[in-house]
């Protein structure tokens, strides 16, 4: 039985440790700089809460991999003793907050040989995946225009709440790093790598201007295929609309809210009328199946020795798109990947 351990025990620590569960990964231990959070998520899958750093770092000789929840400026801390005992690394997205970080991860991952895979776990969800099968397959033909529109509230309340992370100084990282990090995964994989940006962004919240929570963006992928992005996390209502336009058809994959994928719309050049499939894919942490999926996926590869496809060296790529993204906005030119 494959073995892991939690560290960082916030909302999304749950998803990860009921996916665990249903695979029959067991869960040795949880650390969460909060005792009280470690605790609480410890009493409900039979594992030991770690009270301090060192039962941590003692803990990491006997599981195969740490899953590392917490926010993403804090993991190279937590990674580096995992990695030097031989523990392969799931971590939230995006892998870090710093493009500097991500290169000294994915630097340790190669030094200690280990791997890394962050969980990109939208990617990995029905909705998405008809989506790309539908590109794949060529029933679109050859990709044109790939956009992203999503809009909402950020839990309810666009990240003002006194107690996330996302306000705290040194942890806050805002919007285009923190969740478009999603929205660049899937354009690259439906479309391919990115060749240049540009971008305006906007921040709501008084006091912390770090934190953007509005995004448009135009992309110019390498294929010649362009692409968009619109995302806010301060709108009143919810919406959101995935599509692609391709030489032989059309498909947009659409929800009510920020990540739902309810139904899919499809035409081609081959039917007289569109049709709409309900797929019911809405995004929800206590139910949701793709952290089971994406899970899955890592266990497959550990244990056939090969690369994830959501990487340590794959997400580099896509959070230096996201700075890419930032630095267009500030300096209001093109920016070119390389």
């Amino acid at each position: 039985m494959p073995k892991t351990i939690i560290v960082g025990a916030g909302a999304i620590a749950y998803a990860h440790a009921r996916a665990l569960r249903d695979l029959g990964v067991a869960i040795l231990g949880v650390y969460d700089v909060n005792p009280e959070s470690a605790a609480r998520l410890a009493s409900q899958y039979e594992s030991k809460p770690l009270a301090s750093l060192e039962q941590y770092e003692a803990m990491v000789a006997d599981v195969d991999m740490v899953h590392l929840c917490t926010p993403p400026g804090l993991r190279i801390g937590y990674a580096e003793p995992a990695m030097r005992a031989g523990c392969h690394i799931i971590t939230e997205k995006p892998m870090a907050t710093t493009v500097d970080d991500a290169q000294t991860l994915v630097a340790m991952a190669e030094k200690y040989g280990v791997r890394i895979m962050v969980d990109f776990n939208h990617r990995f969800r029905a909705g998405f995946q008809k989506l790309l099968g539908l590109v794949r397959d060529g029933t679109l033909g050859d990709i044109t225009d790939v956009f992203i529109h999503r809009i909402g509230m950020l839990g309810g309340n666009a990240g003002t709440k006194n107690d996330t992370w996302r306000r705290v100084p040194g942890m806050v990282c805002g919007m285009t790093i923190e969740s478009l990090s999603h929205d660049i995964d899937m354009i690259v994989q439906l479309a391919g790598g990115v060749k240049d940006v540009k971008a305006d962004i906007r921040g709501t919240i008084p006091g912390v201007p770090e934190f953007d929570n509005n995004a448009h963006v135009s992309l110019n992928l390498a294929s010649g295929a362009m692409a968009s992005i619109h995302s806010s996390w301060s709108a009143h209502i919810k919406n959101s609309a995935r599509g692609v336009i391709g030489s032989k058809g059309t498909a947009i994959l659409e929800g009510d809210d920020l990540f739902d994928f309810s139904r899919l719309r499809l035409r081609t050049d081959a039917m007289e009328f569109e049709q709409v499939v309900k797929i019911g894919d809405t995004y929800s942490l206590p139910t949701c199946t793709s952290y089971t999926n994406a899970t899955r996926h890592f266990l497959d590869c550990m244990r056939e020795g090969k690369e994830s496809t959501a990487s340590g060296a794959y997400a580099l790529e896509t959070l230096k798109i996201s700075h890419a993204i930032l630095e267009a906005a500030k300096t209001q030119q093109t920016v070119a990947l390389h």
